[in-house]
Order: C-alpha cells, then structure tokens, then sequence
C-alpha cells in the first residue's frame, strides 16, 4: 500500500531552504513562524497542518511513524522536497523526524531554542496532552471517527505523547520522563549538528527579533514579537478544527442514531411489543 505522500506528484520547483529549526513544540516555534512571515519568508509550521486536510495530517503521521517507532520507511530528501517543496523555512516538523531532516539537508543552517525542561513538560502536558484527553473522551472519542482530520491527529497525538511520556501520560512520572527525554533530546541535537550550522536560543533568557534576524541576515523590525507562547494561543489555534469536528460528529452520530431509533420503534410495533 502506498504511503500519502507517495501519492503526491514530484514538483517542479523546490524552494532552497534557508533555515531549518529543531526546536520541540510549546519552545516558542509559533512566535517564530509569525515572525518569519512577517519577515517574508514561508515558514512550514504544525499550523500549516492544521489549515490543511486530512492527507497531510496523514502525510505527517506516516513519517512519525517511521521515524519513531519504526513502521515503514523513513522519509529522504525527495520525501520532504514533495513536502516542503514551497516553503523555505521548516519549523516543528524536524523534532518528530530529526534524523532523516539531518540526513536530508546535511548543509543546512540550524535554530535550536530550548527551554527550562520542567517548564516545557508542563506547557506540553497543558496543551497536547490536553488536546489528547479530549480525543480520548466523550463525545470525541466517538466523533473523531466522522472527522478524518480530527481522526488522524488524534492518532498522532496519542502515540506521541504516550511516546515521550514513557506511557505515563499527564501523571507526575509521565511530566519527569518528558523531562528527561526532551534533555535528551537537546543533547542529541548538539551532538549531531555541527556548531557552527546550529544557533542555539534560550527561551527564559529572550527569544525574539534580535536572536534572530541577525543569524538569518535581515533587519530587525520595529515591530513587537508576535506571539506569547501562552496555552490559551494553542488552544485557540486547535479551537476551530476542535469545533469542526464536534459539529461533523455530532452530524454523524445523528444520521446513525436516528435510523436505529427508528427502526427499533418499528420493529417494537410490529412485534406489538410497544
């Protein structure tokens, strides 16, 4: 069976990339992605993902799959030309396919922004794992099923946060070991990428237009940065596939429900039962 993304034509034109970040989610990558775009640059951002359909959705599952957990083949560079091919900047995608984006784009230049680690598991536990505490429950253990985007990234959501949380979950373990396994990954990242292709940022010491623009070589703004990195900017962010989901579920669940209420009333007539 063909992946998603195998089914996706080889383009004509592939945008260089001129900046490649592999900070984690809820590190300040949405301020980022805002702010590159203000700058003119065409960042790839999960947001980018949530604008999108179901193949996407589906296109970023197959590679997490691969990458993490071993099941299929790894994406390579004609995997993330198709991809990416219009956009010059990659943000968020790399911390769940670091190896094969290092592999892919071995020339490239790099952004890191860390973070405190407790603090990150926290925002991670606030926000993903809240979102996969709503898929997981009524009504939308039950809806998602009539939504194919909320569908595939319930799925994600799901094997990711159970991934770095060890199987723990929200509980307190699963908060030490997404602790621990985002240090781990921080380390790793400066053990793979070379120093002088990777700037690295600390989001508590101030992360905005003049850690930035200078590494990338453009101006900086006179402009606010765009963005707080707050819970509520997520939550917002996911509301409007949220709702969707809910009203096409809530759809669906009538045109079975209705039908079966239906039918069992007739049956209960004709048996004279009722």
């Amino acid at each position: 069976m063909p992946r998603q993304i195998d089914l996706v034509p080889t383009p004509a034109h592939v945008k260089p990339k001129k900046l490649i970040v592999l900070s984690a989610p809820r590190t300040g990558t949405h301020g980022l992605y805002l702010a590159l775009k203000k700058l003119g640059f065409k960042p790839y951002h999960m947001a980018e993902v949530l604008q999108a359909g179901p193949s996407v959705v589906q296109i970023l599952n197959d590679g997490v799959n691969a990458e993490i957990f071993h099941n299929g083949k790894p994406y390579g560079r004609a995997e993330f030309d198709k991809w990416f091919a219009d956009y010059d900047v990659i943000i968020e995608m790399p911390f769940f396919m670091l190896h094969s984006i290092l592999k892919a784009y071995p020339d490239a230049k790099f952004l890191l922004t860390e973070r405190d680690p407790d603090k990150w598991a926290k925002s991670w536990a606030n926000t993903i794992g809240k979102l996969v505490s709503r898929f997981e429950s009524l009504p939308m253990s039950v809806f998602k099923y009539f939504d194919g985007f909320a569908y595939g990234m319930a799925f994600m959501g799901r094997l990711v946060f159970r991934y770095y949380t060890n199987g723990y979950g929200s509980s307190p373990e699963g908060l030490k070991c997404l602790a621990e396994n985002y240090r781990n990954y921080i380390a790793e990242v400066k053990r793979l990428v070379p120093p002088e292709q990777l700037k690295v940022c600390k989001l508590e010491d101030g992360f905005g237009w003049e850690e930035v623009c200078p590494y990338i070589g453009v101006p900086v703004p006179d402009q606010p940065w765009p963005s707080l990195n707050t819970p509520e900017e997520f939550h917002e962010i996911t509301g409007p596939k949220m709702k969707k989901a809910v009203m096409k579920g809530f759809a669906g669940t009538m045109s079975i429900v209705v039908p079966a209420l239906a039918m069992g009333l007739w049956y209960l007539r004709k048996e004279k039962l009722f």
